[in-house]
């Protein structure tokens, strides 16, 4: 009587010790099945886009503000778009002419589409600010070529803008 009650317990451990087993493979393969359908995106920094960035940030621009005044470069006219909305001397929104000149750069510099290693692009820029303890974000520029998915490579610069700082940002997606 007592071997077949030892048998038993035996048995019924066996038989928990499995429905364990079967309970954890059902919420791993759960898990695995959730983690794969959300695929994450890859980001991975450039100095190929940085020094893009820092030089044409330097690029001589078609805008002057003032009769008189020297062309601006990049890196003002992102300056005279954020802060004043400024119009050029030859007539053109500031913010537009930035938006024609980044574009023209970028499409100059890097092919996009189906046939070619990257598929698209997206550049902005965006100021922020902490001051006084509250945060301000404003969107300066934004641009916008090909299709961007979760795999692409960037980087940012930056451009001090008192009280806060102007972030152009660039990724190249795969």
């Amino acid at each position: 009587m007592d071997k077949l009650r030892v048998e038993k317990r035996g048995q019924e451990e066996i038989v928990g010790f499995v429905l364990i087993v079967v309970l954890v493979v059902i919420v791993a393969v759960i898990f695995l099945g959730i983690r794969l359908r959300n695929p994450q995106t890859v980001q991975k920094d450039s100095e190929i886009i940085y020094q893009f960035l820092e030089s044409s940030m330097e690029q001589t621009t078609l805008c002057k503000t003032t009769e008189n005044g020297n062309f601006l470069s990049m890196d003002d006219l992102v300056r005279a778009c954020h802060s004043a909305n400024a119009v050029c001397v030859s007539g053109s929104d500031s913010c537009v002419l930035l938006d024609e000149t980044m574009g023209r750069m970028l499409n100059s510099t890097w092919k996009v589409g189906p046939e070619y290693p990257f598929k698209g692009y997206t550049a902005n820029g965006v100021y922020f600010s902490n001051s006084s303890g509250q945060s301000q974000k404003e969107d300066i520029f934004n641009i916008t070529q090909g299709i961007c998915q979760n795999s692409f490579v960037g980087s940012s610069y930056l451009i001090p803008e008192f009280p806060g700082s102007i972030t152009i940002t660039v990724k190249l997606c795969s």
